[in-house]
């Protein structure tokens, strides 16, 4: 039953995450994956104080669901690229903006969810 739950989680991710990065423009700059992963850092944040003590639903959501929707795989592949480009200052600003500003988001969203959890 819980490799079901990794299943369907993970393959409902994987769909929003394709329909997420092909509907946002990444024209010079993989926007689409970073939008991707910070939303992904959000959710986990939240989902961190809500699923804590529901490991059904932790293994629905958070294995299969944002495991299938973040895509730090894609992530290192589009850094990669922007090395092989020689597009040093891109690069840079998309392992900053998604590790830098993915971490505060997981903060942001763990301490929203905890307002309401007493």
């Amino acid at each position: 039953m819980n490799i079901l739950l990794v299943f369907i989680g993970g393959g409902l991710g994987a769909a929003i995450r394709w329909f997420i990065s092909s509907e946002v423009s990444s024209v010079g700059f993989p926007y689409g994956i970073v939008t991707v992963n910070l939303l992904g850092c959000f959710l986990i944040g939240i989902a961190s104080v809500f699923l804590l003590n529901q490991p059904k639903l932790g293994l629905l959501f958070v294995t299969g669901f944002l495991g299938g929707f973040t895509t730090f795989s894609s992530f290192g592949l589009d850094a990669f690229g922007l090395l092989q480009i020689e597009q040093y200052k891109k690069f840079m600003s998309y392992v900053l903006t998604s590790n830098v500003l993915g971490i505060l988001l997981v903060i942001g969203g763990h301490k929203l969810a905890s307002m309401f959890v007493g």
